[in-house]
Order: structure tokens, then C-alpha cells, then sequence
């Protein structure tokens, strides 16, 4: 009777070791893949980019003119800002611009960030302000306001290089919304 006994208790021993390894399997790829990583992009952007005295203005097809015009009112609200804030912008500032804010969902750019938000709010990384043209050019420049306050702010108080910022970031941890409160 036991020479019966060993061959199943060894069969149902690697059939639940095998079992709970496709378990284990299964859980791992969940918990690893993220849906929507991506954006689906319906068109292809070619990218070029004006560059003023303190910004570089990127844009795509048929934004030329806004750009120009993004740029210039960038230049124009600098100077004021950088005087409440008594500290200047070190390094050229990076303004990308989008035509409309459908072209904005479809960018990979700040995947994982909160920037993509119905009300328009700037997210920035490394002196970079991502904006978008919604027909309303008081808008806009309200979000450039936004961008520069933001960029000064983060350069003041992390520095503008990557290793400035990493340094500081673990000394220095604001909670969040003193971080928004600085820009309003």
C-alpha cells in the first residue's frame, strides 16, 4: 500500500508546486505592466523651435507664428518676475507648444505626471513649461506666466542643474501644495 501512496503524493506535490508557480507568475506580470503608458498619436509632429534671448520655443506644424509669439511674451513677463522673486533664470528656458490641447493628449511627454489636466496646468522638468494654444491668447499667456513662476521657483529653491535638484530634493521637502501656492 505505501509503494501506491509515494507516486501520488509526488504527483499532487508537483502539480500544486506547479500551481502556485503560474500563480506567482501571473501576479508579477500584473502588478508590473501599467495600462495606458502609451498615447495613441494620429498624427506624426515635426518638430522645430524659435529661440529668443532667454527661451527656446519649440513647436510643430503651423505654429511658427504662435511660437513667435509665445517667445515674445515670455521675454516681455521675465523681467518682472525675476525681480519679485530676486533671483534670475541661469540657463535658457524651454517652452514646448502645442497648436491645440488635442495635440497635447497625444504627447509622451511627463507620462506620470498630473500636467495633463483638463484646466491646463503646467508641469515642468528641467526648465521646460509644456503649454498649449486654445484660442485664447489671454489664456495663454497666463499659462507662460505660470511656467516662468514655476521654473524660477524650482531653480531658486532646487537648483537648475540635475544634480543640484537631486541634492537639494532629498534636504528640502515642501509639501505640495506650498509648492502650487508659490506659483498663484
Amino acid at each position: 500500500m505505501q509503494y501506491h501512496k509515494k507516486p501520488i503524493d509526488k504527483k499532487i506535490f508537483l502539480l500544486l508546486a506547479f500551481c502556485s508557480l503560474l500563480v506567482n507568475m501571473a501576479n508579477a506580470q500584473v502588478s508590473s505592466v501599467q495600462f495606458g503608458k502609451n498615447r495613441v498619436q494620429f498624427k506624426k509632429f515635426k518638430w522645430q523651435y524659435y529661440q529668443s534671448r532667454n527661451f527656446n520655443a519649440y513647436f510643430n506644424q503651423d505654429g511658427q507664428e504662435l511660437a513667435k509669439y509665445v517667445a515674445q511674451v515670455a521675454e516681455e513677463e521675465l523681467p518682472a518676475m525675476e525681480k519679485f522673486v530676486e533671483f534670475s533664470l541661469q540657463r535658457r528656458g524651454n517652452i514646448i507648444l502645442y497648436n491645440t490641447f488635442n495635440d497635447l493628449q497625444q504627447s509622451n511627454i511627463g507620462i506620470g505626471t498630473d500636467w495633463q489636466t483638463s484646466g491646463g496646468v503646467t508641469k515642468l522638468v528641467n526648465n521646460k513649461m509644456i503649454v498649449y494654444y486654445n484660442s485664447n491668447h489671454a489664456d495663454l499667456r497666463k499659462q507662460i506666466r505660470e511656467g516662468i513662476a514655476k521654473v524660477l521657483t524650482e531653480n531658486l529653491l532646487l537648483g537648475d542643474d540635475l544634480g543640484d535638484v537631486a541634492s537639494n530634493a532629498a534636504l528640502l521637502d515642501l509639501p505640495q501644495c506650498l509648492d502650487d501656492g508659490d506659483v498663484a
